[in-house]
């Protein structure tokens, strides 16, 4: 098939998909019948060669003059330093011609459109097939489309250089926030939900940090607000905190903004260990005073051996963020040797022994402190930060082991960027 019957299908296969908000961020979506089903999978030294720095050719206005392509869990993602863009695209070839199928986002706003681009044979593809005598700089092109429209928007990407390999190698936590993303960013799927945590990583994530508060009935759940809201639920009869319910009560009566059911803590962490490769994930402690630690250390460490069983690099961490949680932290049984992640002082962080010391970023950078802690062999995670400037500041100052984010993808590209 022909690489321009091949495109001509691509877009009229586009179909919509939206969120159930009074403002919508249209997430383009393609067919079962898309034509990148009918490609070959790319290798995974053809991923590998594909990662790195682009400089923008066409396109500048949108995304800059600098983007980070890389693999991103199950999809290559094309990250972009202005406004949180960033693409999500599938892959496949035919022949030397490779293909990329997906959609481009603005996290900020509801910018968003579908995006067909590809590699033709002499601009990368013979190489990417092991023809040596080719010598060039891959070039993507392709185009890009406005809410459900046919691409018709221009842009092409040539490659620049490798990410630094030492900046592969170290390993730091980009933690999306809510399980990757809050409801009001019209994200794909609600806040704190096992459909979001699933792909968290196609955002830049190797990380997440998710909810949990615990039922009437003692099941440990996940739900950010204090209260039952239009902000977080569709119309229900349920009113007033979340925890006056028992879980069934919970799921029989509560349906989320975009469909899905409020999981259980049992739900988020099987999911993590079965269906990603994520490597942290930071169990925010919402209840207080309700005995939730006692419920959530049992499910901790049966995903902590189901993760080591699977040899899973991943660090499930209990969240200690207040006074009152610090308190029924201390009363675990030997809780000197849980995984854990203090929120609190530095002193605090040392008399739990904590893992990880999570600060709120708007501490500034701490530095003593950080070194201090890192010596020990203790991680630093801050939180939660969303501002372009200071997380390129965080980055580039290089102290810290990861960042809490609304945006991942600006995350991933300050880092990679490096």
């Amino acid at each position: 098939m022909k690489t321009k019957l091949l495109l001509a299908v691509a877009a009229m296969a586009v179909v919509v998909s939206s969120c159930d908000l009074d403002e919508e961020a249209v997430v383009p979506a393609f067919s079962d019948s898309d034509f990148i089903t009918q490609t070959y999978p790319l290798t995974p030294a053809q991923e590998n060669d594909l990662e790195g720095i682009y400089f923008v050719e066409q396109g500048r206005d949108r995304f800059g003059d600098s983007v980070v392509i890389k693999k991103s869990g199950d999809r290559f993602a094309i990250f972009s330093g202005v406004q949180s863009g960033y693409f999500i695209l599938q892959t496949g070839r035919l022949d030397s011609v490779f293909f990329f199928q997906g959609y481009w986002r603005r996290q900020v706003s509801t910018e968003t459109g579908s995006a067909i681009l590809r590699i033709d044979k002499d601009d990368g593809g013979r190489r990417l097939m092991g023809d040596a005598s080719w010598t060039g700089r891959f070039r993507i092109q392709g185009g890009l489309g406005a809410g459900d429209s046919n691409p018709g928007e221009v842009v092409a990407f040539r490659y620049g250089r490798p990410i630094n390999p030492s900046t592969k190698a170290r390993k730091f936590y980009v933690v999306a926030h809510r399980g990757g993303g809050r409801t009001s960013d019209f994200i794909p799927h609600s806040e704190n939900t096992v459909e979001l945590i699933r792909i968290a990583e196609r955002f830049g994530a190797n990380g997440v940090e998710i909810d949990v508060r615990l039922s009437k009935d003692g099941i440990p759940y996940l739900y950010h607000d204090n209260g039952l809201n239009n902000r977080l639920v569709m119309k229900t009869p349920l009113v007033g905190p979340s925890e006056e319910y028992t879980f069934a009560q919970l799921r029989s009566f509560i349906t989320l903004l975009q469909g899905e059911k409020i999981p259980s803590l049992d739900e988020a962490l099987k999911a993590i260990v079965e269906q990603t490769t994520l490597n942290i994930v930071w169990l925010d402690s919402k209840s207080e005073e309700n005995g939730l630690l006692a419920k959530v250390l049992p499910i901790q460490e049966k995903y902590r051996l189901l993760a080591q069983q699977r040899g899973r690099d991943l660090q499930i961490l209990i969240g200690i963020p207040t006074d009152a949680i610090y308190e029924e932290f201390l009363a675990l049984p030997d809780y000197t040797t849980v995984l854990s992640l203090c929120e609190l002082s530095s002193d605090n962080v040392r008399q739990v022994n904590a893992h990880v010391w999570g600060p709120r970023w708007t501490q500034g950078t701490l530095d003593a402190e950080v070194a201090a802690l890192r010596g020990e062999g203790r991680l630093v995670i801050p939180w939660t930060m969303d501002v372009d400037a200071y997380i390129q500041e965080y980055i580039n100052r290089g102290i810290h082991d990861g960042i809490l984010t609304n945006y991942p993808m600006t995350v991933a590209y300050y880092h990679y960027m490096r």
